[in-house]
């Protein structure tokens, strides 16, 4: 239930809430969030990446490399062996990327629909 003392919405909506959530909980909610999702994630690829500081960017590629020293040796010998190293942790700055935007795109209320 919504806490009434730090949430600035009316009351009123609760009863909404509630309602879309015993709905959800009736159904697969991935079947109904997944369209909204995937027509957000087309939308994001097909433009450029949040708009970040360069202290962003500098901590997302420190992540990545903290990800990469954390994987475990079996893939970091198949990745070598690939000689795939850079492309792998390109990828993982990309994933770290559409993570970023989409917790902007929850704070914004861009995906308020779900």
């Amino acid at each position: 239930m919504t806490d009434h003392n730090s949430d600035p919405r009316p009351d009123w909506l609760d009863d909404f809430e509630d309602l879309a959530n015993e709905e959800l909980a009736e159904s697969s909610a991935c079947d109904q969030v997944h369209p909204i999702v995937a027509a957000w994630y087309d939308e994001l690829m097909a433009g450029d990446p949040p708009a970040s500081r360069d202290a962003v960017w500098q901590a997302l590629h420190c992540l990545t490399t903290e990800v990469l020293a954390d994987m475990p040796q079996s893939l970091a010998e198949a990745l070598a062996a690939a000689n795939a190293e850079e492309e792998f942790a390109d990828w993982v700055t990309e994933v770290l990327l559409v993570g970023r935007a989409f917790q902007i795109a929850l704070d914004s209320g861009r995906l308020d629909d779900l």
